[in-house]
């Protein structure tokens, strides 16, 4: 079963961005104001929406918003704005307080922040379901490879329903390894959710990682995402 092709979606630099938005895109507030919400800690998130030629959208997550780094996704006009082909399924995650990362896998999580407590656990059950040993999920560098193989026969939407607290708990692991550092749980948050710290970097995602391989139409690819996570988060000095 392969991955559901519900939006063209793709990361651009910031540089790319500005470039598509000063060749004549078009502000589009009356649709942008569909995804706008407010949290309740006063932090109202606010997308930007362009329409570009070609009829094509430019969706920007709020870039008020850092943990969304440089995101954007294009999309066509109809899965936007109706329902066409499974192209609803953006738009509802968003409209429903599923937009973000910690908030899709909080609205999918069995384990919610207790995930932390539960790390072992749940990279034994991965292991069981994919059918793989210690030798072969042995939390190296590579071994998400061999994840991203899996949720690719499976598909995302199974994936996300039945294994992101394990797939996340599995990639944490291979980062807290690599960063040598340890989890956290953000408890100020309004979903608490878990995360990494290590000595030369800020704030690792796990989740950031999965969401960001769960949501796009290339194949998954955990090693690089991952890989990405890991120099977004080091710290300014600090050696690769």
């Amino acid at each position: 079963m392969g991955r559901k092709k519900t939006l063209n979606e793709r990361r651009l630099t910031r540089r790319q961005v500005q470039e598509l938005i000063a060749s004549g895109a078009r502000p589009r507030p009356d649709l942008a104001a569909t995804f706008e919400q407010t949290f309740s800690t006063g932090f109202k998130e606010q997308p930007l929406v362009y329409e570009l030629d070609g009829e094509r959208y430019l969706f920007v997550f709020d870039p008020a918003d850092p943990s969304m780094g440089e995101r954007v996704t294009f999309m066509r006009p109809t899965p936007f704005i109706v329902s066409c082909d499974g192209g609803r399924e953006f738009p509802e995650n968003y409209v429903h307080g599923r937009g973000s990362s910690v908030s899709h896998w909080a609205y999918y999580s069995t384990l919610k922040h207790q995930l932390v407590a539960n790390i072992a656990t749940l990279i034994d059950q991965l292991r069981s379901t994919m059918a793989r040993t210690p030798h072969d999920l042995d939390l190296s560098y590579q071994s998400p490879d061999i994840v991203s193989e899996y949720v690719e026969g499976i598909g995302v939407e199974r994936a996300q329903q039945e294994l992101y607290d394990q797939l996340v708990a599995y990639v944490g692991e291979v980062l807290r390894r690599r960063i040598q550092g340890c989890w956290e749980v953000n408890s100020n948050d309004r979903t608490p959710y878990p995360y990494l710290m290590g000595a030369k970097h800020e704030p690792v995602m796990p989740i950031n990682v999965v969401w960001e391989q769960l949501s796009g139409l290339d194949p998954v690819n955990l090693r690089a995402a991952a890989a990405n996570e890991v120099r977004r988060a080091r710290t300014e000095g600090a050696k690769p």
